[in-house]
């Protein structure tokens, strides 16, 4: 008789594992009988391929990075533009203004360097929403057309803005790292989850690795193989990037169920379009609604085919079970039923 067990002894059942296999044989032949018993006594090695594979975006899906990148755009504008950032230039009561504001334009947000722009043209908005609406509805030819107004360079803006940050996450570690939040038990989930994990990031491989050990306490060395950074533009390389994964060897398995969850809704279609169009390819696509996304995008998300938008508290189901548990599972009248006086 054949028992696989788990190296912690449970039944083999689904999910990841190296598989102990013991034979035992009942009233064996003489003449076997040692071979027999030599053989049992030699664990053998089965390898199976795991029942999921999760491949998340890093920030606005497992850390909010928002305050950070917009306290880093304040210094940044304060050297390159002294004039109007600098020290005094700009109220107390205005600069809490334009923070709800740079919160408000993340999502069309691609390079860290644009928020330098975003934040010099809110500035000159007395309330705001009209830049802001321009910002998030036309964001691709404002960004442009700004920089050529005041004469300044994507380039020397990107590289002025990196250093800020560079300097401030090395010379001032523990403030820097106060400004970066992580969503509510997504650490902890995780820590714990049973299944193989990729981060797929246009963010700069170091600070996701500093980030994962030091604010989530998950050890991801910046050249791990599970680590994909500096994605840009996003849309293109984490489409090649979920490629690359589901040839390794972890994904390979046709039985295996692979996950990608973002929070931008054109890196997930740009996934479909990857993979033959809507509803094709072997990827399961979810916008993460708690994420820098707009309540339209949710909205148009949610009709898409292919593309589920998941909730902050079914993301950590998922992570835990490799499905969302909160679902109407037949056992419940749904609340049509319940108005309909179905029982």
């Amino acid at each position: 008789m054949l028992v696989a067990r788990s190296r912690g002894g449970a039944p083999a059942c689904c999910g990841p594992s190296t598989l102990i296999v013991r034979a035992r044989f009942l009233r064996p032949c003489h003449h076997t009988l040692v071979n027999r018993r030599q053989a049992a006594a030699r664990p053998v090695a089965v390898c199976s391929a795991p029942t999921d594979v999760f491949v998340l975006d890093f920030d606005g899906v497992i850390l909010d990075s928002e305050p950070e990148i917009t306290a880093s755009a304040f210094e940044a504008a304060a050297q390159r533009w002294p004039e109007l950032f600098g020290s005094g230039r700009v109220a107390p009561e205005r600069r809490a203004a334009l923070r709800e504001a740079m919160r408000g334009v993340r999502p069309v947000l691609v390079r860290g360097y644009e928020s330098m722009v975003m934040l010099r043209r809110l500035l000159r908005d007395p309330d705001c929403a009209a830049t802001r609406d321009a910002i998030l509805t036309r964001w691709e030819a404002e960004l442009p057309r700004a920089l050529a107004e005041w004469g300044e360079s994507a380039e020397e803006l990107n590289r002025l803005y990196e250093a800020v940050r560079n300097d401030w996450m090395t010379n001032r570690t523990d403030s820097w790292m106060a400004l970066q939040v992580p969503y509510e038990g997504v650490g902890e989930a995780l820590r714990e989850m049973p299944f193989p994990y990729y981060i797929a990031s246009s963010k700069a491989a170091h600070r996701v690795s500093a980030l994962s050990g030091a604010v989530l306490g998950v050890d991801l060395p910046a050249d791990s193989p599970r680590l994909f950074a500096s994605l840009l533009p996003p849309e293109e390389k984490k489409a090649e990037a979920l490629s690359t994964i589901a040839s390794r060897p972890a994904a390979a398995s046709p039985s295996t169920r692979l996950h990608f969850v973002d929070d931008r809704l054109d890196t997930l279609r740009a996934v479909q379009r990857a993979q033959g169009g809507q509803g094709g390819g072997r990827w399961r696509l979810y916008l993460a609604d708690w994420g820098y996304n707009t309540p339209e995008e949710r909205a148009v998300a949610a009709r898409e085919p292919g593309v589920q938008v998941l909730s902050l508290p079914a993301f950590r189901e998922l992570l835990r079970f490799g499905l969302v548990m909160g679902v109407d599972d037949g056992c419940e009248p749904t609340e049509e039923e319940v108005e309909a006086g179905v029982e």
